[in-house]
């Protein structure tokens, strides 16, 4: 497992003062413009501190380099989406699995049509290697979390080999990835072909999708 791969991330040590996590709030907001406006490679530590008006030292301090700003927002992106599992997993109890799959892949697209400074750093990249770990071990929880809600329901869905959602996850990612590379979002066309892709991996498993 890549779970001690994350170096830019643990080499961060983030501020606990007040003032200095105002700063950094600031930092993370002058970004996410920068990148919503002009993209991925006007994002420089010192253009943040111009348009943020900051001293880059106070930049600097916290994030020796772009990346390891931008693996702070990928973690807080990713965070996020996984927020979308265990928020709803009371209200799955009696939903079919489709139902279920088609929410949930519904929300991430609509996420990542809203944000699309995380759509730049996590569709559009990974930016680094520690992004592309972070999300991998974001899949690997939002499966985990997809197996506990599975498991939960008034018609529980056991998985032979633990590993299907994971595929799953990361197919319906894959597309993903490809809507926001050749269109900048995600379009209906691109998120029918997330749900089919859904529907026929889960049937292909022996699942009964209407239960």
């Amino acid at each position: 497992s890549n779970k001690g791969n994350l170096m830019l991330f643990n080499e961060i040590k983030l501020p606990v003062q007040k003032r200095s996590k105002e700063r950094l709030e600031k930092v993370i907001e002058t970004t996410v413009q920068i990148l919503e406006q002009q993209g991925i490679n006007a994002c420089t530590i010192p253009e943040i501190a111009t348009k943020a008006d900051l001293p880059k030292i106070n930049i600097y301090q916290y994030f020796p380099t772009v990346n390891h700003l931008f693996s702070i927002m990928m973690k807080r992106y990713l965070d996020e989406l996984q927020g979308y599992m265990s928020v709803k997993s009371d209200a799955y109890i009696v939903l079919t699995t489709r139902q279920i799959t088609h929410d949930l892949i519904l929300k991430v697209a609509r996420f990542y049509n809203t944000h699309k400074a995380a759509s730049l750093l996590i569709l559009g990249g990974p930016v680094h290697v520690d992004g592309f770990n972070l999300q991998e071990m974001v899949i690997e929880q939002i499966a985990a979390d997809l197996r506990y809600i599975f498991s939960a329901k008034s018609h529980p869905i056991e998985f032979l080999k633990q590993d299907e959602p994971i595929y799953l996850i990361e197919m319906v990612f894959a597309l993903m990835k490809h809507g926001f590379y050749k269109f900048g979002f995600i379009t209906d066309e691109i998120l029918a072909e997330c749900l089919n892709v859904s529907d026929l991996y889960l049937s292909s498993k022996g699942h009964n999708l209407d239960q």
